[in-house]
């Protein structure tokens, strides 16, 4: 049997461990693993988590693994779940532990690629919280050309100290304001205990939000799943819609380089420079794009950019937070704005099955509320949030 044309379209891969007199030792240890008859008809999908107890970032994510098993199941496919790992930026900072965070994303990339491609799963769903395993989780997807789905985490919550929400950014300023002497060590105190009040990626639009948004914008992720924060139980309805999403992909056929066009990549670096999102997306998108066989450069990045209008009002810079995102109606809201000013290509295929026209027309998301998301025609500045330097400058 061959993967180019398998007899059962539902199972492109898996056919080739499950089919057959001599997959008779495969079967038996699948069974083991609670695959009954029935169920080697079925796509096998993969559900790639990063989960650990290392960092808030993560720990909300075997919860959400778990129900995408259910959408899987109900959408008729066969739920596998495995693990990867991850590392934290921001335990990891400042000391030699960072210099293995860049490399982190790179491990997560060939760990989902190895048990995908040795197990032949049909399809994936991946699940992911910090810096580094979001674009990790994404160049799986695209090196591997399976069905493919991304769910995010979620944000923190903010903190309260004295009535006024805290992030992790206050910390790291109240560090260096304790070293000026301009605050005492109890401040510092008092606000390092209130930052991370709970589970949840990093509040502003640091590397962790903007890759979530480039999920949407790229058409890897659900529409809306970005920005409901991570205790919000949204996020387990967006976990099972994902399970089924990517069975119906398989039954589709759609795989995830005919989501991951030239177009899609320019979409992911316009909310990119609309949001005010993290340097770190440019090297991710590179990455992605390689992966995934499409011409990116840096130069794409500054042509696209200097069309763009800044529209977050988002922390670091800015006073907002993903959960005030998602408050105002979330990444849909700025994708919508942007693609009636013609910044956004409507024709690109996203998970759903459909372009990111039809996605917007049928969430019909609300216009920019104008403080924490601009409108196009009144932006924080005309320019996106990133601009590429050459020459000497660089």
């Amino acid at each position: 049997m061959s993967e180019k044309n398998p007899p059962n379209k539902m199972k492109p891969r898996s056919g080739l461990v499950t089919d057959g007199l001599e997959r008779a030792p495969a079967r038996g240890m699948l069974r083991a693993v609670g695959m009954q008859d029935e169920d080697f008809k079925k796509a096998q999908i993969g559900i790639a988590s990063s989960w650990n107890e290392i960092t808030p970032c993560n720990l909300s994510l075997d919860r959400l693994a778990k129900a995408s098993k259910k959408g899987v199941t109900a959408a008729g496919g066969f739920p596998m779940q495995f693990g990867t790992i991850s590392v934290s930026d921001g335990i990891s900072m400042g000391h030699e532990g960072m210099h293995f965070s860049l490399v982190s994303r790179e491990i997560i990339a060939d760990s989902v690629e190895a048990v995908m491609q040795a197990e032949r799963l049909d399809g994936m769903v991946t699940f992911a919280g910090c810096d580094k395993s979001l674009p990790g989780m994404m160049m799986a997807a695209a090196r591997l050309d399976v069905a493919s789905v991304f769910v995010y985490a979620g944000s923190i919550m903010p903190g309260k100290v004295d009535g006024r929400d805290v992030t992790i950014i206050d910390a790291f300023e109240a560090v260096g304001a304790c070293a000026r002497g301009l605050i005492s060590q109890e401040e510092v105190d008092k606000i390092e205990r209130a930052i991370c009040p709970g589970e949840g990626a990093c509040g502003g639009m640091y590397t962790a939000n903007t890759m979530a948004a480039v999920g949407e914008a790229i058409g890897l992720s659900l529409p809306g799943s970005a920005s409901p924060p991570s205790i919000d139980r949204r996020r387990d309805d967006y976990a099972v819609k994902s399970g089924a999403a990517v069975v119906e992909l398989i039954r589709s056929g759609i795989t995830t380089r005919q989501i991951l066009t030239k177009k899609a990549f320019e979409n992911a670096i316009t909310i990119v420079m609309a949001l005010g999102g993290s340097t770190n997306a440019v090297l991710h998108l590179l990455a992605i794009a390689h992966e995934a066989e499409v011409d990116l450069t840096l130069e794409d990045f500054q042509r696209v950019g200097a069309k763009v209008p800044l529209l977050g009002d988002l922390k670091p810079f800015g006073k907002y937070v993903m959960t005030d995102v998602d408050r105002v109606g979330g990444i849909p809201v700025v994708l919508k704005a942007l693609f009636d000013a013609g910044l956004i290509h409507g024709d690109c295929l996203t998970v759903t099955g459909k372009t990111m026209a039809e996605n917007l027309k049928d969430i019909a998301p609300p216009d920019p509320d104008g403080e924490i998301l601009k409108a196009v025609k009144n932006p924080m500045s005309l320019g996106g949030g990133i601009t590429i330097l050459n020459g000497s400058l660089s």
